[in-house]
C-alpha cells in the first residue's frame, strides 16, 4: 500500500474503530495508516488517489510487465478482450495475468526513510 498523502510504502492496516469503519469494511474499503506521516485512510488495495491506473487487481501492485495478449487465460470475455486489443500486464509477485484498459503508470513508494522524514 503507498500512502496518498506523502507516498510512502510504510503502510500497515489499522483496528476499525467506530461504525463508520464498519460500513466502509463492508463496501470493500478497509483502514490503513501510514508510519511515515501518521496519515490514516481507506482504501481498498490500492488508494482512491491511485485507482486510475493500471495495477494488479488481486494485489494492488503498480510494477507490472507487459506480456503478449495469447499468455491470458482467465479471466471474463478473454477472447473478445483479445480479439479487441486490450492491454494485457502480469504482477511479478502474485503470477497475475490480466487485461486493462487504464493507463499505465509506473508508481513506486518513496525511498525516504521513516526517520529521515519525521527528522524534517
Amino acid at each position: 500500500m503507498i500512502c496518498p498523502q506523502c507516498r510512502s510504502a510504510d503502510c500497515f492496516r489499522s483496528h476499525r474503530s467506530g461504525l463508520i469503519d464498519f460500513v466502509c469494511t463492508g463496501l470493500g474499503l478497509r483502514p490503513w495508516r501510514c508510519h511515515t506521516c501518521d496519515f490514516r485512510f481507506r482504501a481498498r488495495s490500492v488508494a482512491l488517489a491511485f485507482s486510475r491506473y493500471a495495477h494488479c487487481p488481486r494485489c494492488g501492485n503498480f510494477d507490472l510487465e507487459r506480456i503478449a495478449r495469447g499468455r491470458v487465460e482467465d479471466g471474463i470475455l478473454v477472447y473478445a478482450q483479445r480479439f479487441l486489443g486490450f492491454p494485457a500486464y502480469r504482477c511479478d509477485p502474485c503470477r497475475e495475468k490480466f487485461f486493462s484498459l487504464r493507463p499505465y503508470r509506473r508508481i513506486l513508494p518513496s525511498m525516504i526513510s521513516t526517520e529521515e522524514r519525521k527528522a524534517s
